[in-house]
């Protein structure tokens, strides 16, 4: 009977952080909007959609990993070196370019997966010492940014298309999203994912293959920042070695703004989506209303730890991040 309360309280405590989520950017949104009706008007939800489109496409990936209860700090430098890769291939070797970034990322998040379980690091130290490698790497390729040349730029010309206020990298963003939402909730890999989150033992004794699981969340990480790091490109037409440096912040932010638990077991691709446009409308709305753009950072970081004070099973007595 006991158990059955107790599952029905974590039920009611994820549905009110779903609420409180979605409660939460209304009321932002329209904050932004009293304070400066231009907020809402066609131009600027162009550029709200467009902005949202690489830190979604890292937000979901950033999912996957938070609900093993893991961290990936390796996420930022990973999309520069992303960013970086694509522009500076695609004169040499044209629309492969895009392979080649994308298999980049694989490549890290499969590395690291391994660091985590079979070196027994944890994912945070194991992540920060990645981080470091990539960011000398993306500063070695490329020290200082880079434009597209013209000759290149038609291989990013599906970029540029809209449709009405969307634009081709947000759909392309949200189809990725989608994807990932669907393997979360209904294949096997997704649903352990989840279970090694809220408990490995328990994962363990059910046969889950938990190294294998971890390898695969922080796989599907890599992917995803490589390809924010190519959204990066084509929306602003060229390369630079510390582009992607503020997103990590901001994709972990996003995460548990949309309700991710932070010791894991507990959260949705789908309502990542919900913490992304808070932290873009708060760093749109910011700048809409002349508000110093250093201050964004500020309250990201602020509201990363109100975030993580309010997804923390504090029943839970082991490590927050494993």
């Amino acid at each position: 009977m006991k158990r059955i309360e107790k599952s029905d309280l974590q039920k009611l405590r994820g549905k009110a952080s779903s609420l409180a989520s979605i409660g939460a950017l209304i009321a932002i949104y329209l904050a932004f909007y009293l304070i400066n009706p231009s907020f809402l008007n066609t131009f600027n939800l162009k550029n709200l959609l467009t902005n949202m489109a690489p830190l979604l496409i890292m937000a979901c990936g950033a999912t996957y990993v938070r609900l093993l209860g893991s961290l990936d700090l390796s996420m930022g430098a990973v999309c520069s070196c992303a960013n970086v890769l694509l522009v500076m291939l695609m004169p040499s070797v044209g629309p492969w370019a895009y392979g080649v970034a994308i298999l980049f990322g694989i490549a890290t998040g499969f590395i690291l997966g391994v660091i985590h379980t079979k070196l027994k690091i944890p994912s945070f130290i194991a992540s920060l010492g990645m981080m470091n490698v990539y960011n000398s790497l993306a500063l070695l390729l490329t020290p200082s940014p880079v434009m597209i040349a013209k000759a290149e730029r038609t291989y990013i010309a599906w970029g540029k298309e809209k449709f009405g206020v969307v634009g081709a990298i947000t759909i392309a963003a949200v189809i990725v999203m989608i994807v990932l939402h669907l393997v979360q909730k209904r294949t096997v890999i997704g649903k352990s994912i989840s279970l090694t989150g809220a408990n490995e033992r328990t994962a363990r004794i059910s046969g889950i293959n938990v190294s294998a699981t971890k390898i695969f969340a922080f796989t599907i990480c890599g992917m995803t920042s490589a390809m924010a790091g190519i959204l990066l490109a084509i929306k602003l037409q060229s390369s630079a070695p510390t582009v992607g440096t503020p997103f990590t912040l901001q994709a972990v932010a996003a995460v548990l703004l949309g309700g991710t638990a932070m010791t894991g077991g507990k959260g949705s691709v789908l309502m990542t989506l919900v913490g992304v446009l808070i932290v873009t409308a708060i760093e749109n709305g910011m700048t809409i209303i002349g508000v110093d753009a250093f201050w964004s950072q500020i309250v990201f970081g602020s509201l990363t730890i109100v975030a993580m004070f309010l997804t923390t099973d504090r029943s839970v007595k082991n490590l927050i991040v494993k």
